[in-house]
């Protein structure tokens, strides 16, 4: 369960000085912030090795990683003392964690619903739980146990084109025999077949995050040593940040019903929820989804390849969209979607007209969001000069559906490869050679783009 030899593979006890460089390459004022303290052997480190979709902690406690694989809680009192005594402390909910390779995601699954939804999504550098490591003096918990759910690499992933056949899902069994029985029936269930092909004897995967853990003898020295401080205003500066837009949220919501009021606004509640959670994404608050080009979240080519040459998806480029923070600041930032087909909002609102169409709702949205952006561009609305007036005024929202709108106001999703060419890039090493860009997908039948306008 617990080794002193790092090879990239289940739980690996350390220190500082064996670590610090690659802790230098992602969090450089953190590792700066250390090396002046100089902390001894005695400081123990531990490295955890999650492979692609093994869980690091549920609503009941966090998981640890094996040598040969496979994983056991935390709270599970045959784990090794060491590792008890030393990241115990976080039995309930997760220790002080520091991710330095791939991604995790943060996804809130409600099983009653049969809704999952991606919540937050995290890169080298991220360090977490924040809001339970600074717990205030008062003693008040403000942030809930019991409802996130935290993987290794993207859980909220799908392929773009349909892979529901089932014939091709047998011919895929055929050569990763563990793949489950039926193929998924919606974009929710993606991530299980994934994870199977992944997980299969037959694939060759080495992908891995990998995780930093601290040990109670440095929460203890930041929470009470006072040479220590400059670390703990260091978390304190990191979760101000990270918690700004949570912070506001009343306010925001108190603008959007103002707007709502003086434009004489009463549309599905459901339309109003997905508006307000597109300006969050444009925010980064919460994430959109982005088509995969790289292995940071994924290992996309053994996927890939899986669907091409097992299943035999050759109609279309086997584009993986992922989940994924969009930063508006950015010029260069790609664009990022959502899908009333796909949704994924925080909020449970009842559509008001179960009958209507998602090219109808694509219209109300728009207009709804139009709105929203005039309102929030003048210099005199209550949100002027906050992050969401910046997005109104320099953030570009499109709508696009296979289908066209009565009032020629959505855009053919046929389009989007003009708008984001990542979809009509293919890897000519998992893409058949007449594969084309699933334009019918059901993602993009009632998409919507987020996009930085470009400053001439």
């Amino acid at each position: 369960m617990l080794t002193f030899n790092d090879e990239r593979t289940g739980l690996v006890k350390t220190n500082w000085d064996s670590v610090r460089n690659r802790v230098h390459k992602v969090a450089p004022e953190f590792a700066k912030l250390i090396d002046k303290l100089s902390p001894d052997k005695s400081f123990n480190l531990y490295l955890a090795y999650f492979p692609y979709g093994e869980l690091i902690g549920d609503t009941v406690s966090p998981f640890l990683p094996m040598v040969d694989g496979g994983n056991y809680r935390l709270s599970d009192p045959n784990a090794p003392k060491d590792v008890i005594k030393n990241l115990g402390y976080g039995q309930n909910s997760s220790p002080l964690g520091m991710l330095l390779e791939k991604s995790l995601e943060y996804y809130i699954d409600l099983k009653k619903l049969d809704i999952s939804i991606p919540w937050q999504v995290y890169s080298p550098g991220s360090f977490y739980p924040l809001a339970r490591f600074l717990t205030n003096k008062s003693g008040r918990i403000y942030s809930p146990n019991g409802l996130l759910t935290v993987v290794s690499g993207t859980r909220s992933a799908f392929m773009l084109p349909k892979i529901g056949s089932s014939p091709n899902h047998l011919m895929l069994r055929r050569h990763y025999n563990n793949v489950r029985p039926k193929p998924p029936k919606d974009l929710s269930e993606h991530w299980q077949v994934f994870k199977d092909i992944v997980n299969s004897n037959h694939s060759k995967n080495d992908w891995r995050s990998c995780v930093l853990y601290f040990s109670q003898k440095w929460v203890d020295k930041i929470h009470h040593d006072n040479e220590w401080a400059p670390v703990k205003n260091f978390f304190l500066e990191l979760a101000s940040h990270k918690f700004e837009y949570e912070k506001n949220q009343i306010y925001y919501n108190i603008a959007y019903s103002l707007i709502q009021y003086s434009n004489n606004l009463k549309p599905n509640p459901y339309l109003i929820d997905t508006a307000c959670h597109l300006f969050a994404i444009g925010a980064g608050a919460v994430p959109g989804y982005s088509p995969a080009i790289d292995d940071h979240s994924l290992p996309l080519d053994l996927l890939q390849n899986a669907f091409v040459e097992s299943y035999g998806l050759k109609k279309y480029i086997p584009t993986i969209m992922q989940p994924h923070h969009f930063n508006f600041e950015d010029i260069l930032t790609k664009p990022i979607y959502y899908s009333l087909n796909h949704p994924s909002t925080l909020s449970f609102s009842p559509k008001s007209r179960k009958d209507s169409s998602t090219l109808f709702e694509m219209d109300e949205l728009m207009h709804i969001v139009n709105i929203f952006q005039k309102e929030l561009s003048h210099d005199n609305n209550i949100l002027s000069d906050t992050v969401i007036s910046q997005i109104a005024k320099n953030v570009d929202f499109n709508f696009f559906h296979n289908r066209t709108s009565t009032h020629d106001n959505i855009l053919d999703s046929e389009t989007i490869i003009n708008f984001d060419p990542r979809f009509s890039q293919k890897n000519t090493k998992c893409s058949a050679p007449e594969s084309i860009f699933s334009s019918d997908a059901p993602f993009l039948r009632g998409c919507i783009g987020i996009k930085v306008i470009s400053k001439k």
